[in-house]
């Protein structure tokens, strides 16, 4: 997914990575992942959602808007998390 010095970086819950070791260490690559919570926590939530009673606040861009979605979040135009859709 990543070029040579590349970085993916993956927010919530759940999901593993894998691939060939030599690509990560010959290729400098990065994987960052940031669980939030545990899996209670994300059970409970999944249950609030599909009753409605949590709401998320996004703003999805085409990934060719990048630009436009950096300019928006640095200038406090986005409520919630800015979607990048390839």
């Amino acid at each position: 997914m990543t070029g040579p010095d590349g970085s993916e970086v993956g927010i919530g819950y759940g999901g593993e990575v894998a691939g060939p070791k030599p690509d990560f260490v010959g290729g400098r690559k990065n994987i960052n992942r940031h669980n939030v919570g545990t899996y209670s926590d994300l059970a409970e939530l999944m249950v609030l959602a599909q009753a409605g009673k949590v709401k998320l606040h996004t703003k999805t861009y085409p990934l060719d808007s990048v630009v436009e979605a950096l300019d928006d979040l640095d200038n406090g135009r986005v409520r919630g998390r800015a979607i990048l859709v390839p």
